[in-house]
């Protein structure tokens, strides 16, 4: 019986060490943060591809931080019809989840800016149209417009970064760490239909 007990316990600690702690997915290793956000179980059934850019970790970390929000967040993506959501805001949950809906024809990348949030993670997704999109880290951008609370966005010059084609195939994350330049052309002008889903940042 003692035995028996021995090697009921040994499994229950050996299935421990090879399952990810969800609560807190800081101390996941790289193999586990892929394995987690492969599975895409996070994603609720949504059928669209999560681009290869985003932040993998910083995304686990918050989600299981608020993992409420962020599963509504999926849900209302998956189960909306997202190409007759009227033009503006929706709130989900208050502040802490809302969709802004807007339509603008894409512009030259000499036109637009880099910018980044402090209070939200943006869920990015086209529904109609294309566009790039910049992306990089705040260590390396210039501040041109300081940060304005009350909007949650401050502005910035930077000409490099990496660059997204956006698409209704994909979407996007950005994080408070990011900054990202929205709304460029991808080739030419191009007429899109965009949803940011705002996430309150944990």
């Amino acid at each position: 019986m003692m035995n028996k007990l021995i090697i009921l316990i040994t499994m229950i600690f050996a299935f421990s060490a090879c399952t990810p702690k969800q609560e807190d997915p800081e101390n996941w290793t790289k193999k586990q943060v892929n394995e987690w956000f492969e599975k895409k179980e996070w994603l609720n059934g949504w059928g669209v591809k999560p681009d290869e850019s985003i932040n993998k970790r910083s995304f686990a970390i918050d989600y299981f931080k608020n993992k409420k929000h962020w599963d509504q967040a999926f849900q209302f993506l998956k189960s909306s019809d997202l190409v007759n959501l009227p033009v503006g805001r929706q709130d989900l949950e208050g502040d802490h989840l809302y969709i802004s809906v807007d339509e603008y024809t894409t512009k030259d990348k000499k036109d637009t800016r880099y910018e980044s949030h402090r209070k939200y993670i943006d869920i990015q997704y086209i529904i109609e149209g294309e566009e790039m999109m910049g992306l990089t880290t705040l260590d390396k951008v210039e501040i041109t417009e300081p940060y304005n609370e009350e909007k949650d966005i401050a502005f910035y010059s930077f000409d490099g970064g990496e660059y997204i084609k956006a698409t209704p195939e994909n979407f996007v994350l950005f994080f408070p760490e990011d900054a990202h330049r929205p709304m460029m052309e991808a080739g030419a002008n191009s007429k899109v239909k965009k949803i940011v889903v705002k996430v309150m940042a944990k």
